[in-house]
């Protein structure tokens, strides 16, 4: 793997580390953003993936045991442990490639497992993008790989989750964008608002399909823990369905999008 790119605060190992040694409620947040990704990918049923980032659940293998047939399905992963965890999948699904490194390092690499350039009729960017202070970067890379008229799927946090906008009110956060606790741990330099996101991926050339949320968070990730302990299933996918429902302040949002 190669040295983290500019932007990076934390090194993919590092960061891996962090986030897996508290999970908590970060495990709702991982289930609500993979059902997500998993509708539109049952929908338009690509031939030929891009995944930017795995994580420690893997979005590759809940698509195959939901019936998509995939062509070719690429994740690059710069976290030593996610990407094994993707590599020992890929012993089992021959069209799963894994590439260990930085998407924004990853063109070579890519380009000897998939030909040039484009060749994906879909890219998955899911909770990458505001992990870094080159998000621009980190979407042109991603994007290379495209082809025109192929979709992109790109989630964030929302900087106007509910919990957000309540801190504001009772005065324990300056603005809504202003950096927790957590983001600070993670080294997550940004928090997105929808416009943000709106307007950057319209400077990468890509055309709003939908913009959608997910997951109802009405308090901090130690708070949600504490309340959420003893909840059932289907309570949990009350608050995920409660995401959709009032996207602008889910906990997520997530920019379907096409490239002109």
């Amino acid at each position: 793997m190669s040295s983290p790119p500019q932007g990076k605060a934390l090194s993919a190992n590092d960061y891996a580390a962090r986030h897996d040694a508290e999970l908590d409620f970060e495990s709702v947040c991982l289930q609500a953003r993979q059902e997500h990704n998993l509708r539109w990918l049952l929908q338009h049923r690509p031939a030929r993936v891009l995944e930017v980032g795995c994580g420690p659940v893997l979005l590759s293998t809940a698509a195959r045991a939901a019936g998509c047939d995939f062509t070719q399905w690429v994740t690059v992963e710069p976290a030593t442990a996610w990407a094994a965890l993707a590599a020992t999948a890929a012993h089992e699904w021959p069209a799963l490639a894994v590439v260990n490194d930085y998407i924004e390092q990853a063109g070579a690499a890519l380009e000897r497992l998939c030909g040039a350039a484009p060749w994906a009729d879909m890219v998955v960017i899911s909770g990458v993008i505001h992990e870094t202070a080159a998000p621009e970067a980190l979407l042109q890379a991603a994007l290379a790989p495209l082809k025109p008229g192929g979709l992109a799927l790109i989630s964030v946090p929302n900087a106007h989750s509910f919990h957000r906008l309540l801190a504001v009110e009772m005065g324990l956060a300056e603005a809504p964008e202003a950096l927790s606790e957590r983001n600070r741990q993670l080294g997550q330099p940004r928090v997105f608002r929808p416009q943000d996101l709106r307007e950057m991926t319209e400077a990468q050339g890509l055309i709003e399909v939908a913009l959608e949320g997910y997951l109802f968070k009405p308090f901090t990730h130690p708070q949600m823990t504490a309340v959420t302990g003893g909840w059932s299933a289907r309570q949990i996918q009350g608050l995920i369905e409660m995401g959709r429902r009032f996207p602008e302040q889910a906990a997520e949002i997530a920019l379907l999008a096409r490239k002109g």
